[in-house]
């Protein structure tokens, strides 16, 4: 196995920090509550096992479809980037295949496809990028406000324009049109997924659900079992809340949290390719 690098650790221990914290907060609840019930000598309540196995059923089922739409959002994500590395590789070979040298040398193909994903990186995180932040793009004065898709419309201009002056014909550019629309495709992906959250209507329901175990399941239990039902009911805690944070992490895949896609990896793969592929 290899070592976890100094940013997972950090992850981990973050992660772990916020997770230890709930627990803390479970643990001295659950202690109050079960001090009170022994020295008061409250009786136990039964609320039935038909009752508890319905509670748990319906909080397995909201929990189970939390965790289904959290990953599949990371999932389309994942997806999507792939895509854009596969989409940029073809486009650059290419161009280097159906251009001239000597026109593509004097193009900026190379620094706008690889700072498209530099762009898209910074927009998905919300870092509000400007054009002369991009590799490449230091000298430059305008200030777009969509820098991805002024990227983009800068390459589908190149094309146009080697397409306007018989550089390439009609073929060549169907083949280069078909992965500059799939830049277009992947930004307006990733874009739906960082701009439609899950409902929060649907979040604030389990987590009250959630709360409401807490608040409610010491006053059963301690009666019947006494303190020792507490360490299971943490154990069980441990679980449901460390899976409700996960989620919350996971459905946002564009961060920098350990659960959350490397973009800044993805983007390297692409600047590395294009510039191996368009001397």
């Amino acid at each position: 196995m290899t070592p976890w690098s100094a940013r997972e650790s950090f992850d981990v221990l973050v992660v772990g920090k916020r997770l230890a914290e709930v627990l803390i907060g479970v643990t001295v609840y659950c202690l109050l509550a079960g001090a009170i019930i022994l020295h008061f000598q409250l009786p136990a309540v039964n609320w039935g096992s038909a009752t508890s196995l319905i509670n748990t059923v319906i909080l397995s089922l909201l929990l189970g479809f939390r965790n289904s739409a959290a990953y599949a959002r990371w999932w389309e994500a994942r997806g999507l980037w792939g895509r854009l590395v596969n989409d940029s590789r073809n486009f650059a070979a290419k161009c280097a295949a159906f251009v001239p040298s000597e026109v593509l040398v004097g193009s900026r193909v190379k620094e706008t496809l690889a700072g498209f994903a530099d762009a898209l990186r910074r927009q998905l995180r919300d870092e509000s990028p400007r054009l002369n932040e991009i590799p490449g793009f230091e000298k430059e004065v305008g200030n777009p406000g969509h820098v991805p898709l002024f990227l983009a419309g800068r390459l589908f201009d190149e094309v146009a324009e080697w397409k306007r002056t018989g550089v390439i014909d009609q073929a060549t550019l169907w083949v280069l049109d078909s992965n500059l629309n799939g830049l277009l495709d992947v930004c307006g992906g990733c874009e739906k997924i960082r701009n439609t959250p899950l409902s929060p209507s649907y979040k604030g329901l389990l987590r009250m659900g959630l709360l409401l175990n807490v608040l409610f399941e010491p006053w059963f239990t301690v009666p019947e079992t006494g303190l020792w039902a507490l360490p299971g009911f943490v154990l069980v805690c441990f679980f449901l809340f460390g899976v409700e944070l996960i989620d919350t992490i996971v459905e946002e895949p564009f961060g920098s949290d350990r659960d959350d896609l490397d973009l800044d990896r993805y983007c390297a793969t692409i600047r590395d390719s294009v510039g191996m592929l368009i001397k």
